[in-house]
């Protein structure tokens, strides 16, 4: 056990060692990694944060449907009956001029809307609820049928938005899929070509401990501590890269958001989330090291 516990410090020290000899290249290879990796976390953390907001939002497309003041109870019950037979919608709900008073009554705390009013100024409503298989463009030619009704005042499509952001998020997601995908190929070759050319500056070394007998697992030892190491600070400064992009844009991305009151604002990534993106960068560096060392053993044979 103490041997083994020695060949692995004189591994190690000697990867430091290395790595302390080229200081630009070791340099240049962790911001390789670092930003390779920042590109999927960044946008993990966008997504996440775009699902917060869509958690609270309505996911059925609605229409505010008002009505004309001048209209009468039974071209109400005809508009009624012609919106429950319409299979684009989910239900419908009729909200009375008395009604809307006093939701907006409510949500100012009980304030007299009608005072020094001879009469209540809100129109009659149906608040409609689509299908959400409904797409969008038979959301508008609804909208545009509803607007040629003699007995309709205005028509207003309330949260289809709120589906189509939902929908945008479905495809961000399948990207993102996609460019972790090819980013984790990205660092196993990025690993693989820093190993071919640590192998290539230390053939000459190689050559004699196989000459005297160095089995390939100590040869193949300090490369695997230099992917290892590689993976882990690459992976840190993928999360510093991140905090820092998060810290420059966050107050201009809130401050657009509360112009259109939403509480949005982009996610930092926690402790966890930075431990899976060290682990993830780690073992894709590994990958790419040991299939180079591999490939390069076989010519020492």
């Amino acid at each position: 056990m103490k041997h083994w516990i020695r060949l692995n410090l004189i591994a190690l020290s000697r990867t430091l060692g290395a790595m302390a000899r080229a200081p630009l290249t070791s340099l240049l290879n962790l911001l390789v990694i670092g930003i390779a990796a920042a590109f999927p976390l960044g946008f993990y953390l966008l997504i996440a944060s775009a699902q917060s907001v869509t958690a609270h939002l309505p996911v059925e497309p609605q229409l505010s449907v008002y009505l004309r003041t001048s209209v009468g109870t039974p071209e109400v019950e005809a508009l009624k009956q012609k919106l429950k037979a319409d299979p684009r919608l989910l239900n419908s709900r009729f909200v009375s001029k008395e009604e809307a008073l006093k939701q907006m009554q409510a949500g100012l705390g009980g304030t007299d809307l009608l005072a020094g009013l001879t009469d209540n100024p809100l129109p009659d409503a149906f608040v409609l609820t689509a299908r959400t298989d409904v797409p969008a463009e038979q959301l508008e030619a609804l909208k545009s049928e509803l607007s040629t009704q003699s007995a309709v005042e205005q028509v207003q499509l309330d949260s289809a938005w709120a589906h189509r952001l939902q929908q945008l998020i479905a495809a961000g997601i399948a990207l993102l899929q996609v460019v972790v995908v090819l980013l984790a190929v990205a660092l196993v070759l990025i690993t693989g070509n820093a190993i071919r050319l640590q192998i290539v500056i230390r053939r000459d070394e190689i050559e004699v401990a196989k000459l005297i007998g160095a089995t390939d697992a100590f040869i193949r030892r300090p490369f695997v501590y230099f992917a290892a190491l590689q993976g882990i600070l690459g992976g840190l400064l993928a999360c510093g890269i991140v905090a820092g992009a998060r810290s420059w844009l966050n107050p201009s991305v809130l401050a657009l958001a509360q112009s259109y009151g939403q509480p949005f604002s982009l996610a930092r990534p926690d402790w966890l989330l930075a431990a899976i993106t060290l682990a993830v960068t780690t073992v894709l560096c590994l990958v790419g090291a040991l299939i180079a060392v591999s490939r390069h053993l076989r010519q020492f044979r």
